[in-house]
């Protein structure tokens, strides 16, 4: 069951998206839909070609494939102009088509202080608010976000370095397995999966060795994907994310991904994207799939519904791809809605 957070002003709204988030956004637009519907960030537009890309990403998700009742859309930044252009182009966009959401409120936030779009009205974030919010996400059980979006890249670095004495020996025992003995390989990971959650006690250092040995195989590799769920992928992602920051470099594709896809089913899209960020230009096939998932902005659910009934490739084939680079891929991060009710829409009715 998901927990539900009821937001009632604007204070509320604004505090409540650094921990949807799991950062302070800036430089950014959010779109916050109310009813169902993934939440999602993009960079504010700096050119009139990435304002078309932004327009066309926004359309294909509320327009397209999550159509929305209503819609909050709140651009962070210290350019007034930025900001304020996004919104008034992103706002006309989605309430002038046919079956468009309602779209309200629409806030620019600079700091601590907002600026309503459609009331004209302003004021300041009162801290006892934002002390509110940050306290029913702990009752929740979730941490208190990071400063930035590159505090989060910042804390999947760590030192590999004793890991690293174990990880030869590792490799070399799993390239002497025969099928039989991979096949009881990731049997062992599964029962240490299982271990790590119910006692919550990392890997150590000859574990983790054995684990970033043969998770690059295909069977291991099954093993741990299909354990994950969006139940328990808050804890695995705890084991993931301490992999990362303890792995050599050329170990840490497979860990990378495993810590996007965990990332990912639980709502946290740019913990997603900075672990994908990890990975190396020969980029596992799971890589691709997430990258898929959150640049379509599929739901979490559907993800799960398909791993434990076809192959997630089958999800993502029947999903209508568009051709993105990567740079384009880093602007736009999709993040499950965790149970939110909004404020009174400042919107005129639609």
């Amino acid at each position: 069951m998901k927990n539900t957070l009821t937001i009632r002003s604007h204070d509320e709204l604004i505090s409540h998206i650094p921990h949807m988030l799991g950062f302070q956004p800036e430089a950014s637009m959010i779109c916050l839909p109310f009813g169902g519907g993934p939440t999602a960030r993009l960079d504010l537009p700096d050119s009139p070609e990435s304002m078309r890309l932004f327009l066309q990403q926004m359309s294909d998700v509320y327009l397209g494939r999550h159509p929305t009742r209503r819609l909050a859309l709140v651009a962070f930044g210290e350019d007034s102009r930025a900001c304020l252009e996004a919104l008034a182009a992103l706002g006309e966009t989605l309430v002038s088509h046919d079956r468009g959401p309602e779209v309200g409120p629409m806030l620019w936030v600079n700091g601590v202080e907002w600026f309503d779009v459609l009331t004209g009205t302003s004021g300041t974030v009162d801290p006892s608010v934002r002390a509110g919010i940050d306290a029913e996400y702990a009752l929740m059980g979730r941490v208190m976000p990071t400063g930035r979006r590159e505090d989060l890249a910042a804390a999947l670095q760590g030192d590999p370095t004793a890991v690293a004495e174990h990880l030869l020996a590792a490799e070399a025992r799993v390239r002497d397995m025969d099928l039989a003995a991979l096949q009881a390989e990731a049997g062992w990971l599964g029962e240490r999966l299982d271990q790590f959650g119910h006692d919550r006690e990392y890997l150590s250092d000859s574990d983790a060795a054995r684990v970033l040995a043969v998770i690059h195989d295909g069977g291991a590799r099954n093993v741990a994907e299909m354990r994950m769920t969006r139940e328990n992928a808050p804890v695995f992602s705890e084991l993931w994310h301490d992999l990362v920051r303890r792995a050599p470099v050329e170990v840490r594709d497979a860990a990378a991904a495993m810590l996007a896809l965990s990332s990912y089913l639980q709502g946290k899209g740019a913990q997603a994207w900075v672990a994908l960020d990890q990975i190396s230009e020969a980029r596992p096939p799971l890589a691709d799939l997430i990258a898929t998932a959150l640049e379509q902005a599929i739901d979490p659910r559907e993800w799960e519904q398909a791993m434990h009934q076809a192959a997630p490739g089958a999800l993502m084939q029947q999903a209508a791809l568009r051709d993105m680079n990567p740079a384009e891929r880093r602007t736009h991060e999709a993040h499950d809605a965790h149970g939110v009710d909004g404020p009174e829409s400042s919107a005129p009715g639609r």
